[in-house]
């Protein structure tokens, strides 16, 4: 038999690699680099539990569980992507300012006028004053 042959057949009904897996390598990889300069055991072996536990779910016959976790980190991930997303139109808005209602904490979108001025949240309808400081 052949090495592909073998692999599949040791892969057949296993759960594979996912986002999370490449998520825990990579974090057991950068870890593993910064022990080249800090020359730590602890951390040396806290990098060989995270590439034991990525492979272990690699080889996991529990399709359903891994399915859950890797769902959780995605959506854990996809979070942090629409805030770092957020920020950066935020960052790159010069024609506007975002404020937080303080009734419903929902962000508004105003035109950016220097001033004191009152505006009213769509989602609430409570009025509020708003200060726009000079950039």
């Amino acid at each position: 038999m052949d090495f592909r042959y073998r692999l599949m057949r040791l892969m057949s009904g296993r759960y594979g690699t996912d986002k999370l897996f490449y998520g825990i390598f990579a974090v057991a990889m950068v870890l593993s680099f910064i022990n080249l300069f800090i020359r730590s055991i602890l951390l040396q072996l806290v990098v060989y539990a995270l590439v034991v536990f990525a492979v272990f779910r690699m080889l996991s016959r529990n399709i359903e569980a891994r399915r859950r976790e890797n769902a959780y980190f995605c959506e854990k991930l996809n979070f942090l992507k629409r805030r770092r997303d957020f920020y950066n139109q935020k960052k790159a808005d010069r024609c506007h300012v975002y404020k937080k209602c303080p009734e419903c904490k929902a962000v508004l979108r105003l035109p950016y006028r220097p001033g004191v001025h009152k505006t009213a949240c769509p989602r609430c309808g409570k009025e509020f004053t708003v200060k726009v400081k000079e950039r």
